[in-house]
């Protein structure tokens, strides 16, 4: 293989990004034709590629061609050369108009119940030109979403994010859990409840071994109570919505979404503080410089949950939005 110094004399962007037409259409004769070049001049421009690397960067069969392992390798380096390049123009942008960025960000289902949302329309309030870009992911899928560049950064859980070198996870709070029911249901307007209490109750819970039930089993057992079987489990928050309206169940939620989101005005929190919660931060590429919109998001994010730090079931219970 040729050495760096070589290859970056004989290599442009404008090869590079042909490169990835290809793989991105999977046939030159196709890529050819969506970017204007005839199927000769573009074979030709694949072979002078892979003559300067000196391997095979695609596999030709009569279906297409598909990237071999060593065109797996350059297809995902041209990717950040080109995601690089466009930070920089972002940047440039933002530099010469601060009413405007343009951010990809990723967060789990609870963050994007409320915090995600109410930290995105305070930002529209200052800068209406900023855009946004959001995915919801599960922890694991954003964390790796984040690690190939297809995020800015994300918003979620710790414990994905702690596992990987090449993550930088930025602690916000700790979402803590709280205890829920139907504005008739017989606890809910009492003003004490103890665990003992609730544990005599129909709950509703989310899946069996999910990170939510291990803290509320492990708050349980601190107390020495079993935590009680789920009358019903399901993931859909809509479900829980829908049954807990019936006032025959208890249920958990995180602080943050009762705090930031639109949770339904028959939902009541319980006068009982659940001690437990999970970290949740910033999760970015390490040694990666974002852009300075990124940064005044991340900033804005920060003063939001800044009142999480001391949340309580009381608190909570004044809140319009949670009864």
């Amino acid at each position: 293989m040729n050495t760096v110094e070589t290859i970056a004399r004989r290599i442009t962007l404008r090869e590079l990004r042909l490169l990835l037409a290809v793989a991105r259409s999977g046939s030159i004769l196709k890529a050819a034709n969506e970017i204007g070049l005839t199927q000769p001049a573009l074979s030709k421009c694949i072979a002078e590629l892979e003559g300067a690397f000196g391997v095979r960067l695609f596999d030709r069969t009569n279906r297409g061609v598909t990237p071999t392992p060593h065109g797996e390798v350059l297809l995902r380096r041209a990717t950040g050369v080109f995601e690089e390049l466009r930070q920089a123009v972002d940047e440039l942008g933002f530099l010469t108009d601060g009413s405007r960025g343009e951010l990809r960000i990723g967060g789990t289902p609870t963050m994007c119940a409320g915090l995600l949302p109410r930290a995105i329309s305070t930002v529209l309030d200052q800068r209406a030109n900023f855009r946004f870009h959001i995915a919801e992911l599960e922890s694991g899928q954003l964390a790796s979403e984040v690690l190939t560049r297809s995020l800015d950064f994300g918003i979620g859980r710790e414990h994905n994010a702690g596992n990987n070198n090449n993550l930088v996870f930025d602690r916000l709070f700790d979402d803590r859990l709280f205890i829920v029911a139907g504005a008739k249901h017989p606890l809910a307007t009492r003003r004490s409840v103890t665990l003992d209490e609730v544990a005599r109750h129909q709950w509703l819970l989310p899946a069996t071994d999910g990170s939510m039930i291990l803290q509320l089993r492990n708050e349980f057992r601190r107390q020495k109570i079993e935590l009680p079987k789920s009358a019903v489990t399901t993931m859909s928050m809509l479900v829980r919505h829908e049954l807990i309206a019936t006032n025959c169940f208890l249920t958990v939620m995180y602080g943050s979404a009762l705090r930031f989101g639109n949770a339904p005005r028959f939902l009541r929190v319980l006068p009982l503080d659940v001690r437990t919660g999970i970290p949740i931060g910033i999760i970015r590429l390490k040694n990666r410089t974002l852009a300075a919109s990124a940064e005044l998001f991340m900033e804005t994010v920060r003063e939001i949950v800044r009142p999480m730090s001391s949340i309580s079931a009381t608190q909570l219970r004044r809140e319009a939005h949670v009864g």
